[in-house]
């Protein structure tokens, strides 16, 4: 039987811990092989009870119901609940009125969903850097973009952190075109007093199963800041005869999962804030930047690293960021790479077949470009210096289990001896010389 506890707890830590060896070079773990697992989300009898009694209703309610409670808490004045985050997507482009051949300036990093969105709107993406502290779309590069035939702006509120909404929304104005987000990692992320999804003329969200706020299986909604946008959404679906429809088995089960999702985002900056106290007093190792004004969902949570506090900076950075992964690994941290390759630089943005024939490029031969990953240096240099957490701050994460990643970070910066002898002996490429993958 699958259950939320874990199989044994893990013991506090200990700062005599810390002096140990490393796990790669024969040391004991932080966190031992059989206690790694992390599951979510959290099914509670709430959950299976909300789903029993939702059998009785009609299924379209069950997903009006979800869609109205959750446009409610995000602030949007008009939703339409989708089957997935891409195809919320689609229709946030559609009704903040994209038609077939318009440029829409999306960011070089993100989950390859933005741009394929795009592209299932008949329409072009034009790809641009990233703000070198926020990682979200650098609002200079966006300006630089804007053609005649730019339609919007679709910002990616990357890893949960709202992009620079106010110049991107400022920038948009000025030119009259549309500001669409993508907020799939942003559940309950905010500027000031306003949710993500609400900022702009349209937004999409995913809510499958492993985001922050995760229906049953997959899902997603698209919000609209009009009746006018949200019409041309529903109408298009019409006259297209596609069906994007919502589970009401998804809905039923976010309903109950709403109510929970305040907690969830407590568990998650508490321990955010544990691990970023734990990484700034480690030289080596810091923690995501937030702007004054900006709440962080951290769906993600992307580390840098800093070679030259550890004396290492005479070495390649990413061999340095390899060499740390392995050790962080080791010691039973779930640290990754979340992309490896901008986004323009995978095969369907490559070949630009499309719907067959190169349509809808072929619309707009002048906004295509045949992108080289140095295209984007700032993207680069992001992918060879930083590493992510994932699920590991999200609730049920153990407060335990948070200190103890923190002191695998703190171990691991204690050894750069071991880091420059683990690149000296590796054959580290950088990451986009590796095979592009999605995630």
């Amino acid at each position: 039987m699958i259950t939320d506890f874990p199989a044994a707890p893990l013991p506090l830590p200990s700062e005599a811990e810390l002096d140990e060896e490393l796990a790669a070079l024969g040391g004991d773990a932080l966190i031992p092989k059989a206690l790694r697992r992390t599951l979510f989300p959290v099914i509670t009898k709430e959950d299976v009870f909300n789903l029993m009694l939702a059998q009785r209703q009609d299924p379209q309610k069950v997903v009006s119901d979800f869609a109205d409670a959750y446009r409610d808490y995000v602030g949007a004045n008009h939703a339409l609940p989708t089957a997935s985050g891409t195809s919320s997507l689609h229709m946030a482009l559609v009704g903040a009125g994209v038609q077939p051949g318009d440029e829409v300036i999306v960011p070089a990093f993100t989950f390859i969903a933005t741009a394929q969105a795009v592209v299932a709107a008949h329409a072009v993406p034009v790809f641009v850097d990233i703000d070198p502290v926020t990682y979200c779309m650098d609002p200079e590069a966006a300006a630089s973009a804007i053609t005649e035939r730019t339609r919007a702006l679709m910002p990616v509120h990357v890893h949960g952190l709202p992009a620079d909404v106010p110049a991107l929304r400022a920038l948009a104005d000025r030119h009259g075109i549309a500001l669409v987000e993508d907020a799939s990692h942003a559940h309950s992320a905010r500027i000031g007093d306003r949710v993500a999804g609400s900022l702009g003329d349209a937004a999409g969200q995913s809510l499958m199963a492993d985001k922050n706020f995760p229906l049953g299986g997959e899902g997603g909604i698209a919000f609209f800041s009009t009746p006018e946008a949200h019409d041309r959404a529903v109408t298009y679906l019409e006259r297209h005869g596609i069906d994007y429809g919502m589970s009401w088995i998804a809905a039923a089960f976010g309903a109950s999962q709403l109510r929970r999702l305040p907690y969830y985002d407590r568990i998650r900056a508490r321990n955010a804030a544990l691990l970023g106290e734990a990484l700034d007093g480690t030289g080596l190792f810091s923690p995501p930047h937030v702007p004054d004004g900006h709440v962080h969902a951290y769906n993600m949570y992307r580390i840098t690293l800093r070679p030259e506090a550890a004396g290492l900076d005479d070495l390649p950075v990413h061999a340095v960021k390899e060499a740390v992964h392995e050790l962080l690994v080791a010691e039973g941290v779930p640290a990754r790479e979340w992309q490896n390759t901008p986004i323009p630089c995978h095969l369907p943005f490559r070949s630009r077949d499309g719907f067959g024939n190169g349509y809808p490029f072929s619309l707009n031969p002048g906004a295509v470009r045949d992108h080289r990953p140095e295209d984007f240096p700032v993207t680069l240099g992001m992918l060879d210096s930083t590493l992510v957490l994932c699920r590991e701050l999200r609730s049920p994460v153990e407060y335990e289990r948070a200190l103890r990643y923190a002191d695998a970070f703190r171990k691991v910066a204690r050894r750069p001896d071991a880091i420059r002898k683990r690149v000296e002996a590796g054959d580290y490429r950088r990451p986009y010389e590796k095979a592009a993958r999605l995630g």
